[in-house]
């Protein structure tokens, strides 16, 4: 099986993780005010974005972005704007900077504070939720980058090896067909 294969069965298991994740977290390490929101699944589109295919990290933005707001969400188009959005915006900022790890976890930080940012606005606009913004920044938002960051730690080396490689074989096939 080509290893091009293995990215849609990345984003279902990723996105299945992130739908569980909070289920097997012990409630009793973290406070009951903390809301931690995973974006394990929007991280391995960063990784997508920036490693491996912009066009690639966009289209499966889309298509998840879609599906998170079918399962999740009764209201379309919340995560399919935001996710697509973010990542073409992600894409434009790493034309710029170099590629490291350290570079790439400070733009997918700020990248997911876009995220939840954009989903707290839609949600305050339509009165959905009725989060303080001081709230939501140090009970939602703090809690939510630091585990997702403790994810990209534990992640980011992995992904980060796979993506390239990947995108090598991939210019050494396109390249092997041009004459």
């Amino acid at each position: 099986m080509r290893k091009q294969w293995w990215i849609p069965v990345l984003v279902i298991i990723f996105f299945c993780v992130e739908s569980q994740f909070v289920n097997f977290i012990p409630s009793r390490l973290f406070s009951q005010y903390w809301i931690i929101v995973p974006r394990f699944l929007f991280l391995l589109l960063i990784f997508i974005t920036v490693y491996y295919d912009k066009k690639l990290g966009l289209i499966y933005a889309l298509v998840t972005g879609l599906i998170m707001d079918i399962v999740f969400i009764d209201i379309l188009g919340i995560y399919l704007f935001w996710y697509p959005v973010t990542i073409f915006l992600v894409s434009l900022l790493m034309k710029n900077w170099h590629a490291n790890l350290l570079i790439v976890a400070f733009v997918s930080l700020l990248a997911i504070t876009f995220v939840e940012f954009g989903i707290y606005g839609f949600f305050s606009i339509l009165q959905i939720a009725n989060m303080p913004l001081k709230f939501f920044v140090f009970h939602r938002l703090f809690p939510t980058l630091g585990a997702n960051l403790a994810f990209y730690i534990l992640f980011s080396y992995s992904l980060k090896k796979y993506f390239t490689r990947l995108r090598k074989v991939r210019t050494e096939e396109e390249g092997m067909f041009q004459s």
